[in-house]
């Protein structure tokens, strides 16, 4: 089954994306734009917890939306060396769920306190006829001083740090190949699939002490998102064994490349270094795991397990 079967085609989702790029201003990054203030950069930016609200609503961890929804909006601004600084929250539900809004309410809590970030406002909005579940979305505003990031080159190596789990994406497809309940991993889908997503607030450290050029998140289209910090450069990847869920998707009759395409197979960011080594240290230092996972070459397209991507 691939992901246009569940009702997502991402050759539509990109022709919608630029159309949406071409009405954009400002300056650009990998992940986020930004205006210039003062000698600072600011940037505004809005993702959310998407079909995994539904599965959340009915396992009853609603909190962990809330946490999601700011979670995937730090882990993509910090990829273009912005530091989230403030938050605001639209969360609409169907009549009778107001409960499930409160709930997200105390997760976003959790994981403003958690980033050191804070929580502006937001809209709570029961939608009859509009929504039948529910919908979680956090906007986040960043600051930078001056460009971090820097350039890939050829030879560089690719970190890969270790991801919760399927994050927020993906979850079309994981509803229809999966139940609740369904027996995986020795627990069940619900225990495996529903970990909250894994915040990198802490690759800002990463920058700001020389050991990394750019950062990937691995959300959304999968390992294609490498492609944005390589430019017309290649990389060659080898993800060796993959984590339980992983292997379980496979097993359900996703394609590999599909796969590689829709989910991050356990790897939640992908870090461009010289210095892989000093760079595995800190990340343990840091409380991350990760792994040696390839190289950046000269040309070509994003190789992963000789798969071609991108």
């Amino acid at each position: 089954m691939r992901y246009k079967d569940a009702g997502v085609d991402l050759e539509k989702q990109r022709e919608v994306h630029a159309v949406a790029q071409s009405v954009l201003s400002g300056g650009a990054g990998r992940y986020v734009r930004w205006v210039e203030e003062g000698g600072r950069q600011y940037a505004l930016h809005v993702d959310g917890v998407g079909t995994k609200a539904l599965w959340l609503l009915q396992a009853g961890k609603m909190h962990v939306a809330g946490w999601d929804c700011l979670a995937v909006n730090i882990n993509d601004v910090v990829c273009d060396g912005f530091k989230p600084i403030a938050a605001v929250d639209y969360i609409a539900v169907a009549p009778g769920l107001e409960n499930a809004a409160k709930e997200a309410l105390m997760g976003l809590s959790e994981a403003a306190r958690a980033a050191g970030v804070y929580i502006l406002g937001g809209e709570t909005a029961i939608m009859p006829d509009v929504v039948t579940g529910v919908d979680v979305v956090c906007t986040v505003l960043a600051v930078r001083e001056g460009e971090v990031v820097g350039e890939a080159e050829p030879g560089d190596y690719i970190v890969g740090v270790e991801s919760s789990g399927p994050h927020a994406n993906g979850f079309s497809l994981l509803r229809r190949l999966f139940q609740l309940g369904d027996n995986i991993c020795g627990t069940t889908a619900a225990e495996v699939f529903l970990k909250p997503v894994a915040m990198y607030d802490k690759v800002l450290n990463l920058y700001k002490e020389d050991l990394i050029k750019a950062a990937a998140h691995i959300t959304g289209g999968g390992f294609t998102k490498i492609k944005r910090v390589l430019g017309s450069l290649g990389a060659e990847i080898e993800l060796g064994p993959l984590p339980c869920w992983a292997e379980a998707v496979l097993k359900r009759g996703v394609p590999r490349d599909e796969a590689y395409r829709v989910f991050n197979m356990g790897v939640g960011m992908a870090l461009i270094t010289k210095t892989p080594g000093d760079l595995l240290k800190r990340l343990e230092d840091l409380g991350y795991s990760a792994r040696l996972i390839g190289r950046v070459k000269p040309e070509g397209p994003v190789v992963v397990d000789g798969i071609p991507l991108a």
